[in-house]
């Protein structure tokens, strides 16, 4: 009985201290920090004496002084791998150029009878870099066919050609066709021209209007 009982204990003392908790009876993980005037303060130390560390665990946390920053370890013990929060296990991005139009600009070549009216801007590069082009021009059809565009980068089509607001849409109505695009890979550096044609089914006249943004990154 005395061997059943001091079993039972350390089967119960186990249970009750899988869990840790700090101002708390009960805790949700293994350890559980419940406070609302103070702050968790994980190790602090500089750059060498983080790397002085044996064999740190995967998901190690410090605060390193040297660079301000909390930090984890992304790697294995035999091999780790300290970033910040902000950082994944992959090259960070790097921006490199950012803007669009400050207020919506006209059309080019803007005929209400032959839908050759497109938009076009251009941007230069520092160096390759992926874009995202966020776009937001109008357009119009004499028919209940739909309003579309086509967008070209260097005068070649994208994979969004004919962008379409929906199947109908109503007659001789200016309509947004919004879209983003991701260019696939990176553009070379140097100057890129962006034109966003009309579609076969739509036309671009002098009413019509685009505002737009791109942000790229390498």
């Amino acid at each position: 009985m005395k061997k059943l009982f001091f079993l039972l204990m350390v089967g119960t003392s186990a249970i009750a201290y899988s869990q840790v908790g700090i101002n708390t009876t009960s805790p949700q993980g293994a350890l559980d920090v419940v406070s609302n005037t103070g702050a968790f303060i994980p190790p602090r130390m500089t750059t060498a004496q983080r790397n002085a560390i044996v064999l740190p665990p995967s998901g190690a946390v410090i605060y390193n002084t040297t660079t301000s920053s909390l930090e984890f370890n992304y790697g294995i013990p035999a091999s780790p791998t300290w970033k910040t929060p902000v950082t994944s296990t992959v090259a960070s991005s790097n921006i490199v150029l950012a803007g669009g139009s400050s207020s919506s600009a006209g059309p080019t070549n803007a005929s209400p009878t032959d839908g050759a009216g497109y938009y076009e801007f251009t941007f230069t590069l520092p160096s390759a870099a992926k874009c995202k082009l966020d776009l937001y021009p109008t357009g119009w059809s004499d028919k209940v066919t739909g309003v579309g565009t086509d967008l070209y980068i260097d005068n070649l089509i994208t994979s969004v050609a004919s962008v379409v607001t929906t199947s109908t849409s109503p007659q001789n109505m200016h309509v947004v066709v919004p879209y983003s695009y991701v260019t696939p890979s990176n553009l070379a550096s140097g100057t890129h021209t962006v034109r966003v044609k009309a579609s076969s089914i739509s036309k671009i006249d002098g009413s019509d209007r685009i505002t737009y943004s791109y942000l790229c990154w390498n």
